[in-house]
């Protein structure tokens, strides 16, 4: 099947799911009543470092899920994240209630490759997470992300008043809403689709933290690249698998029109969330330097923002 049929076939599964309105992804999974990580501790995902493994997978070509396949495959492959056993959260970006082809969320065969690749790997579960901007079941139905990670045997879970507990995470956010099957989470995939925003300049895999947190979340944007920062440091993803299939590089970070994107064809993975984040800079032609919450993160330690230092794999 190429990608035109994909998204096509995608789409109507998702607005089938929506409108039948009983699909059993549609309904919120009752979260444990006890996190298993106390209130103020970081949330440290990462697996051991590689001396030897690429830190970044960069993939070029036309399918992205067969990019996301080899980007990670040149990592050391899923085994290396994931253990048998494993409760894996998965935060793609599923904001908007847009169709695949619009580039506002991320592409949902990468979605679902990494809810197979998870599951293959020995995790229990796999729960796709995100506190949407639009009404969550539109979003992740139209977005095509809720019908793909069901298929390839994950779960879904959105935000509701049982959905978040209050946590310390400390900076420019302080105590903020964090929503629980993060909390519980055993490994955390990032999966940000690369936009152009209004108020950040660049949306990737830090901002994308925005949607593990629930609470009136735009007075954050007073301090926006200091909350950015602060959510980075919070939480340590176990990998992080770049979108820049299609980059939205103006009237982010919705967008809506053909004419807001641009088609690299880019899929980069690994486990930096501060030198992918300077990489999806640099494919809107934006300097990492430029980019208030890089330039915060990489002076905290964060992560690199010189992504050329580090060992990149080209694909």
């Amino acid at each position: 099947m190429d990608r035109r049929q994909f998204i096509t076939r995608s789409s109507q599964a998702a607005l089938g799911l929506f409108f039948a309105g009983s699909a059993k992804w549609l309904h919120a999974a009752t979260p444990s009543a006890r996190a298993d990580r106390s209130s103020g501790e970081a949330l440290n995902f990462a697996v051991s470092p590689s001396s030897t493994l690429p830190q970044i997978a960069i993939a070029r070509g036309d399918s992205p899920a067969e990019m996301a396949r080899r980007a990670i495959g040149a990592l050391g492959g899923m085994g290396r994240f994931i253990t048998k056993g494993d409760r894996v959260i998965l935060k793609p970006n599923v904001s908007w209630d847009r169709s695949p082809a619009q580039g506002a969320n991320t592409n949902p065969e990468i979605v679902a490759v990494l809810t197979e690749l998870s599951l293959k790997a020995g995790a229990r579960q796999v729960i796709a997470i995100d506190h949407t901007i639009c009404e969550p079941r539109r979003c992740f139905s139209i977005s095509g992300i809720g019908p793909a990670v069901i298929k390839a045997g994950g779960s879904i879970q959105y935000q509701g008043a049982r959905a978040f507990r209050d946590v310390e995470i400390g900076g420019a956010v302080g105590r903020w809403p964090v929503m629980i099957p993060l909390l519980e989470a055993d490994k955390f995939i990032n999966i940000p689709v690369v936009k152009q925003h209004s108020l950040s300049a660049l949306t990737a895999a830090m901002k994308n933290l925005y949607g593990i947190i629930g609470g009136t979340r735009n007075t954050l944007h007073r301090k926006i690249d200091e909350s950015i920062a602060a959510l980075a440091r919070f939480v340590r993803p176990t990998l992080v698998v770049i979108d820049a299939f299609s980059v939205m590089v103006k009237n982010g970070p919705s967008g809506g029109g053909h004419s807001d994107l641009v088609h690299p064809h880019v899929i980069a993975a690994g486990t930096d969330q501060v030198a992918l984040d300077a990489f999806a800079a640099t494919l809107l032609g934006i300097r990492p330097e430029d980019v208030g919450y890089i330039s915060l993160a990489h002076k905290n330690g964060l992560g690199e923002m010189n992504y050329k230092k580090l060992r990149v794999k080209q694909i």
